[in-house]
């Protein structure tokens, strides 16, 4: 998937956990289906998740969530929680993390029994992170990939990505509307905290019902117009619109969230298009329906 990819066994997994963890020696590891882009994952017994950083970039996410996670008791909807942390050993290069496992299947667009139901569900998730406390948590920048930045700031990565994409969109149609995001009145209030990649994988369904969020390693306080994006990328038109009214932003926020998931959506796809097929699949969809948005 990445170039600086590193490469995990499930066997290497295995003998990792066996010689630093006694607690977990013997349980049985095996490789999830699920593919991330920044960890390799594995399920560890049946409580358990291992997770593996694949490349040294996606080590400091790690850390940043072994780090704050545990600040967040009380949340409305189960987060991830970090049990134990091991060594770099037997040939691989960098710390790693056990966490519990949290039952549930990634959420996409037409898994969806009720939208509007999900859409007020995670609203009040994310009323609820945005109200805690900084706890002098980092600041939205280059240590969490620019999410909840202001937009002029990823100018250039939007430009290159609709450059990359002009065999399948026009270009002038995407810069118009990346522009309009880009030039809406920025945040100008305190930094909120903010998840930064609430791409539909990262939200896990259970009965219908969303369950919980997860992969925290973009987290910072920033522009909480960045969590916006599941408007695009997950909801349907409807399901936008109460989700939207739910979170209730100023119409600059719900224009700058907009571009976030414009954003999202042509950079994953430049990036992802030939070698992460279902994610450029549903960078694709986030776009169409930023193309297909006609509210102002």
């Amino acid at each position: 998937m990445h170039a600086d990819d590193v490469r995990l066994t499930t066997a290497l997994a295995t003998r990792l956990v066996d010689t630093q963890m006694p607690r977990f020696a013997g349980r049985p590891v095996r490789p999830l289906s699920a593919l991330g882009t920044d960890n390799w994952l594995f399920r560890l017994g049946p409580s358990h998740v291992l997770r593996f950083p694949r490349r040294a970039s996606a080590v400091r996410l790690l850390e940043r969530e072994l780090a704050c996670l545990p600040r967040f008791p009380g949340l409305p909807l189960a987060i991830p929680r970090p049990v134990a942390t091991g060594d770099a050993g037997e040939g691989y290069p960098w710390p790693w993390a056990v966490y519990d496992w949290i039952e549930g299947t990634q959420a996409t667009p037409a898994s969806l029994r009720d939208p509007q139901e999900v859409a007020g569900e995670l609203a009040g998730f994310l009323r609820a992170f945005q109200a805690l406390p900084g706890l002098d948590g980092p600041i939205a920048g280059s240590t969490n990939h620019l999410r909840g930045v202001p937009l002029e700031r990823l100018d250039d990565r939007v430009c290159a990505a609709i450059s990359g994409l002009s065999d399948l969109y026009d270009a002038a149609d995407l810069r118009d509307r990346w522009d309009a995001a880009r030039d809406s009145p920025p945040w100008d209030k305190a930094p909120v905290w903010i998840h930064g990649d609430l791409q539909p994988g990262n939200l896990l369904l259970r009965d219908g019902r969303l369950a919980a969020v997860i992969d925290f390693g973009l987290m910072a306080r920033g522009d909480p117009a960045v969590d916006l994006i599941p408007a695009w990328a997950l909801f349907d038109a409807a399901g936008r619109a109460a989700f939207l009214d739910a979170m209730s932003p100023d119409p600059a926020t719900i224009r700058r969230g907009r571009g976030w998931a414009l954003y999202a959506g042509l950079v994953a796809l430049d990036y992802y298009r030939h070698s992460h097929v279902p994610l450029a699949r549903a960078s694709r969809r986030t776009i169409e329906q930023v193309l297909g948005d006609t509210a102002g």
